[in-house]
């Protein structure tokens, strides 16, 4: 009998204010990384979530958040550690996945079986095992800044850097009809951005690769992008500068989210550094998508 695949996981709460500085720290220590507000209640303090695939080094987070607590002058926070039998939650909740409407694009699952609003763009999405429904506030962002780009002009060439379940990618396929590279660190993603592809009637535009970052060489192999659409988180986004910028064509534009407002300036700093200046900002709730170039 084969042994039972588990994941683990970390929670612990810190006040909001450190939430980012602290999420900062344990992303070498996790496989996945997230930090939730709680809703309706502002000073109240923020969750974070660390899950991975492989037994968790308890010494290791520990100790990183002791060293971020003294240097913050706060009190150590307290870790709950666990394990349990992944599960597709998206696809269990499914149900309660209700069509979203963001500018001239309609989100909406397999199960909704709805007449598409008029001069709607339809995005059928089933997430699955990836991230990324559209019921997020920074993919509602992108989808605005996609949108509002649109309205700019043509685009030619598109990637969709960390796409999770493709919606951005099939977001610019559709309204501009252009070639689309997509990528993603996690497998599972790689293949529902394909089969979401398929089942958009756009898999001819669109190629979906499992790659680090600009590991696989055929991103670059691809041209030169006029619009980059990274919804990533505010770390990764700040290291991957250059890279990204080293494949912008001439007058192309980067979407850049998952980032709060706080950090904001913390994304652009390193932007800035590599030439490209904001042209404009969509913040929905305590997030923010930006469009740079």
């Amino acid at each position: 009998m084969s042994e039972t695949v588990r994941c683990y996981n970390f929670t612990f709460e810190i006040d909001g204010a450190y939430a980012s500085v602290f999420s900062d720290v344990l992303y070498d220590h996790c496989d996945a990384l997230s930090h939730f507000e709680r809703p309706g209640d502002p000073d109240a303090p923020w969750r974070i979530e660390g899950f991975s695939g492989t037994e968790i080094d308890k010494v290791a987070v520990e100790t990183a958040l002791s060293l971020m607590a003294g240097a913050m002058g706060v009190s150590v926070p307290v870790v709950h550690y666990g394990s349990y039998e992944p599960k597709d939650w998206v696809s269990e909740n499914l149900r309660s996945f209700k069509p979203i409407s963001v500018g001239r694009f309609y989100v909406h699952g397999s199960h909704w079986d709805g007449d598409l609003p008029l001069a709607k763009i339809g995005l059928q999405v089933d997430a699955g095992l990836a991230f990324g429904s559209g019921e997020h506030q920074t993919t509602k962002g992108c989808l605005a800044a996609i949108d509002w780009l649109a309205k700019q002009g043509k685009r030619r060439n598109a990637l969709d850097m960390g796409c999770g379940s493709g919606i951005l990618g099939m977001g610019c396929a559709k309204i501009w009809r252009c070639p689309v590279m997509m990528a993603d660190i996690d497998p599972a993603s790689v293949r529902v951005a394909r089969e979401n592809a398929k089942i958009n009637g756009i898999s001819d535009l669109v190629t979906a690769l499992h790659s680090n970052g600009f590991a696989d060489t055929r991103i670059r192999h691809a041209g030169f992008y006029d619009i980059i659409c990274a919804n990533i988180l505010a770390r990764p986004l700040r290291h991957m500068a250059r890279d990204l910028t080293s494949t912008l064509a001439d007058g192309g534009v980067v979407v850049l989210s998952g980032l709060l407002s706080h950090q904001e300036q913390f994304v652009l700093s390193a932007y800035r550094d590599v030439g490209l200046n904001l042209i404009k900002r969509f913040p929905v709730e305590n997030w923010t998508t930006l469009v740079v170039g």
